[in-house]
C-alpha cells in the first residue's frame, strides 16, 4: 500500500450534533431514500459566496419557505456544528504516525464553511491530497472523486485503503479497485490498518 485516504466526519472527528437530522425535525422534511442525496446535494456542492446563500438554496430544494428565521435558522445550525466539533482522540497521532511511511489523503462530502475544521483541528499540512466535495461539485460515493484523488497522490486504486463511516462508499470504493476499511472506532481502526500490513 501507497495512501491511506481518509473520510471526515464521523471518520476523523463529529460535528456532536445532527445536521441533517435538525433540519428534517425543524422543517417537517419527511425521511425519503433520497433525503440524504438531496441534502447534501443542497449543501455540498458548492463554494458559497455567504452562509445566507447556502440556506436559501437549502430551503429552495426542499420548497421551504425562504424567510429570515428559516435562514438564520439553518447559519446558525451549521456554526454550531463547526464551534462543537471535535476530532477523535488518537487520530491526530494515528494521521501523523502513518504519514511517515504513507501518502495520506482526504476525501469529504461537506460545506464549503465546515471544510474550515482542518485548520482549526490543525490537520491539514497532514494530508498530501485534500479533496472535497465543495471544490469539484461532486461527491462520494461518485467514481470521479476517488479517480481525481488517486490521480493527485499519483497511486492506482490498489495502492490505497479508503476508510468511511458509510458503508455505501465503502462498497463504491472496494468496487473501485481500493480496499476500504469501515470506521467505528479509532482503536478498531488501528486494528483494521495492522491486520491489512500497514506499518506504524
Amino acid at each position: 500500500m501507497k495512501a491511506i485516504i481518509f473520510d471526515l466526519w464521523e471518520t476523523l472527528g463529529t460535528k456532536n450534533i445532527g445536521i441533517s437530522k435538525s433540519l428534517q425535525e425543524k422543517f417537517n422534511i419527511e425521511k425519503t431514500p433520497d433525503f440524504m442525496h438531496l441534502y447534501e446535494s443542497a449543501v455540498q456542492l458548492k463554494k458559497w459566496s455567504s452562509e445566507e446563500e447556502m440556506a436559501r438554496n437549502f430551503l429552495n430544494v426542499f420548497f421551504l419557505e425562504q424567510t429570515q428565521e428559516n435562514i438564520t435558522f439553518i447559519i446558525n445550525l451549521f456554526n454550531e456544528g463547526i464551534q462543537k466539533a471535535t476530532m477523535f482522540k488518537g487520530m491526530k497521532d494515528l494521521l501523523l504516525s502513518l504519514k511517515k511511511n504513507y501518502k495520506v489523503g482526504f476525501i469529504s462530502n461537506t460545506t464549503f464553511f465546515e471544510s474550515a475544521v482542518l485548520d482549526i483541528w490543525g490537520i491539514r499540512n497532514i494530508f498530501d491530497v485534500v479533496t472535497f466535495s465543495w471544490e469539484l461539485g461532486i461527491k462520494k460515493p461518485d467514481k470521479e472523486i476517488f479517480e481525481i484523488t488517486l490521480k493527485k497522490l499519483n497511486i492506482k486504486p490498489g495502492e490505497a485503503i479508503f476508510i468511511d463511516d458509510g458503508e455505501k462508499n465503502i462498497l463504491k470504493a472496494n468496487e473501485y479497485g481500493l480496499s476500504g476499511i469501515l470506521f467505528s472506532s479509532p482503536e478498531k481502526l488501528k486494528e483494521d490498518l495492522i491486520s491489512k500490513g500497514i506499518i506504524f
